[in-house]
């Protein structure tokens, strides 16, 4: 299946609408019960189809690995990593009276500080009703991401699955079950996340793969 690729939304969705806009963000892949699995922080990046840049790469393997499980889980992105809910309810008290968005645009782009704004249903100046104070601290900390899908091989930086390691010699990278025959690189069942690391595998199992052919060689 294809790694570190990007991550598609429905048609339409407000996030599609921020094309081009890149910030730090957390993507966070939740259990049905809400219960974190794993998570990555780092620049994300939103498209006109969806999501991208290294955060959702690297977490775009395991939704795929676990959706395969368990449908019910997704994905869950924090535009202020490092604050908690709690945190940014009581920031956002404190601005009754001058509205939300000053303090947004402090820490995200205006765009996003008027989209949040916007999906929450909370006015931009004056009081801000509690029911909008919530539905905006929810979204600031947890927007959920109704995926549809991903962008395929064609936009993967990198795949996962392949031949299991229990099935070659780790010091040859011959096969355990045809003899004589050597992998390399991402027919074996290897992926890393973003950072070079699936290069230096590929390069790495190249190089013992091919010592291995020449060890056996008359």
């Amino acid at each position: 299946m294809p790694a570190l690729v990007p991550l598609l939304l429905p048609p339409g969705h407000w996030i599609t609408t921020l094309s081009g806009l890149t910030l730090p963000a957390e993507v966070s892949l939740l259990a049905a019960t809400g219960k974190r699995l794993t998570s990555f922080t780092g620049s994300t990046l939103c498209t006109h189809v969806g999501l991208s840049g290294p955060s959702v790469l690297d977490i775009s393997r395991h939704w795929l690995i676990a959706k395969a499980a368990d449908p019910t889980v997704q994905l869950a992105l924090n535009w202020l990593p490092g604050r908690p809910a709690e945190e940014i309810d009581r920031l956002l008290v404190a601005t009754q009276g001058r509205g939300p968005l000053p303090f947004l645009r402090e820490h995200l782009p205006d765009r996003l500080a008027k989209t949040l704004c916007e999906q929450a249903g909370a006015p931009t100046t004056g009081d801000l009703p509690r029911e909008a104070r919530k539905k905006l601290v929810h979204l600031l900390t947890a927007t959920p991401l109704p995926l549809t899908g991903d962008r395929g091989f064609t936009a993967a930086e990198a795949t996962a699955g392949g031949v299991p390691l229990t099935e070659v010699k780790l010091d040859t990278l011959e096969s355990r079950l045809c003899p004589g025959l050597f992998f390399a690189g991402e027919v074996l069942d290897v992926d890393g996340r973003i950072g070079g690391f699936n290069f230096q595998w590929a390069w790495a199992s190249g190089f013992i793969a091919g010592h291995g052919v020449v060890g056996t060689m008359p």
